[in-house]
């Protein structure tokens, strides 16, 4: 729900007006967070050899997953500042 609605609160706080294939925004959004946590749920519920495997190695996961913030928050700053690569301030 908040996937939804959030980018439409923020459009309607801010008042922007633009041109914004919402279709393919929603699409996005679904593709890359509705889509894993729904993935999850049904594992999780599913699976239970797979709940049973996590458990059993929850600090590797856990690690894994700090890991995996840490390199998405360096791959955007990376991104941010090629993008402007050519740009003095």
């Amino acid at each position: 729900m908040g996937v939804i609605l959030s980018p439409l609160l923020i459009l309607g706080y801010l008042g922007v007006t633009g041109n914004v294939d919402f279709a393919q925004v929603f699409y996005k959004l679904a593709l890359r967070v509705v889509l894993p946590i729904v993935i999850g749920q049904i594992t999780r519920w599913g699976l239970p050899s797979v709940v049973e495997y996590y458990t059993k190695h929850k600090k590797t996961f856990k690690k894994l997953q700090q890991l995996a913030l840490v390199f998405i928050v360096y791959t955007v700053f990376c991104r941010t500042f090629a993008a402007n690569n050519g740009n003095s301030a």
